[in-house]
């Protein structure tokens, strides 16, 4: 053939359209073939699939437990065209345990489903691992198990923790009779580093036997998701002593001596705002005009509440002394009352009284019995007869600073 014919022949549209047409046929000979072409494709972790396992539940109260294997590896054979382009996600290995009506032990083959455009008749199992499944189908019930909470985590320092408290005390779990069994109680959790507040947390849970061991919680159903926890945290305060005066009859807190012994602070804890706001904690009052010079004294110690007292000293003995001042016995005879309801008469018995005044000595000097009285307060006369009275006032007059020490009464003949 010449160049000529040649040339010609390359530049013939009929002929590059005959080239085409044959090279065609042949790309699709050659993927005909090897698209009918068996092969055999492996699947790892194919996933073991109970149908009716709903209805078997809802309907007739039965679970499938105890199963020996959620996952089977399968090799199966087909054509390229059908199952080349499956993978383990593609398939299920199917178990139909719609027909159970009570409680038994199974071991049973399985199906392989396969997704839809693949022809199932056409593939065939090569080999499968394991080639059958064990499971139980149980009744499902229904628990009431104890919680149990714990706190594993660290107070910061001038803190104290208290008891830890959680909602709820229980949980109730719906599940298979042969794992509700094991369950011996709920068991939260709370780990928090440095609490210097009192704090909430809504904890997980995990569920455990006698021993401590967990147990899983797949196919439990359970009424509360989490646990409500409450960390209590006090702050810690130590706090002094304060006794608290009446003062009177020449006595002062400047010239009185309280003598607690080895108790001069107290310890206490409680909210950090509330234990701020204490400065001191007081006892008493000790009334001055009680004694002359010197008494000892049982003082209670009262705490708020909200306090709690971490020494646990529960009373203070105080020893109170008046210092600088004298003690005098004085005579009055002008003794008067007041008060006395209308329609009542009063004749006083008691003529004369002798009391104790206490003062500096100076002032003692200027007092005579002319200064005195005794003025008894009548006003809760309700009865006729002979009525003693401790509602006594003895005023000193011209004295600042002096004052009766003790109690005294008068007697009075009441009539109407």
């Amino acid at each position: 053939m010449t160049k000529k014919k040649v040339s010609k022949l390359f530049n013939n549209n009929i002929f590059w359209a005959v080239i085409s047409l044959v090279a065609a046929l042949a790309i699709w000979l050659y993927m005909t073939a090897t698209q009918e072409e068996e092969i055999d494709v492996s699947l790892s972790g194919v996933q073991v699939v109970f149908a009716g396992e709903e209805d078997l539940q809802a309907t007739r109260g039965l679970v499938i437990t105890d199963v020996s294997t959620r996952t089977v590896d399968v090799t199966i054979r087909g054509t390229r065209l059908n199952i080349g382009n499956l993978s383990s996600a593609d398939v299920q290995a199917v178990i139909d345990v719609s027909r159970f009506t009570s409680t038994s032990n199974n071991t049973q083959s399985y199906n392989l489903v396969y997704p839809d455009g693949v022809d199932a008749s056409a593939v065939r199992v090569v080999r499968s691992s394991p080639s059958t499944i064990s499971y139980q189908v149980t009744r499902m019930d229904d628990k009431i198990v104890p919680v149990e909470a714990a706190f594993t985590g660290s107070v910061a320092e001038g803190y104290m923790l208290g008891d830890i408290e959680f909602e709820p005390q229980s949980v109730t779990i719906s599940g298979p009779q042969s794992v509700l069994e094991t369950i011996d109680h709920v068991y939260a959790e709370v780990e928090l580093m440095d609490l210097d507040a009192t704090r909430t947390v809504e904890a997980p849970y995990s569920l455990r036997d006698a021993d401590g061991n967990e147990i899983d919680k797949d196919g439990l159903e359970f009424d509360f998701d989490t646990i409500s926890v409450t960390i209590p945290i006090s702050k810690i305060k130590e706090v002094p002593i304060y006794v608290t005066l009446i003062e009177g009859a020449g006595a002062t807190r400047g010239n009185t001596r309280l003598d607690t012994g080895d108790i001069q602070t107290i310890t206490i804890a409680g909210d950090a705002a509330t234990v701020d706001s204490y400065n001191r904690i007081e006892i008493g009052p000790i009334d001055l005009t009680e004694f002359e010079l010197t008494r000892e004294y049982e003082l209670p110690v009262v705490l708020p509440n909200d306090v709690e007292n971490l020494s646990g000293i529960e009373t203070v003995t105080v020893t109170a002394e008046v210092t600088g001042v004298e003690v005098r016995s004085y005579t009055i005879s002008n003794i008067s009352y007041t008060g006395l309801p209308e329609g009542y008469q009063a004749e006083l018995v008691t003529h004369s009284l002798t009391v104790r005044l206490r003062g500096k000595a100076e002032d003692l000097d200027k007092i005579s019995s002319t200064n005195l009285s005794a003025v008894a307060d009548l006003t809760d006369t309700t009865a006729t007869g002979t009525m003693d009275t401790s509602h006594v006032e003895i005023r000193v007059d011209g004295a600042l600073n002096v004052g009766a020490v003790g109690h005294y009464r008068l007697t009075f003949d009441i009539s109407r």
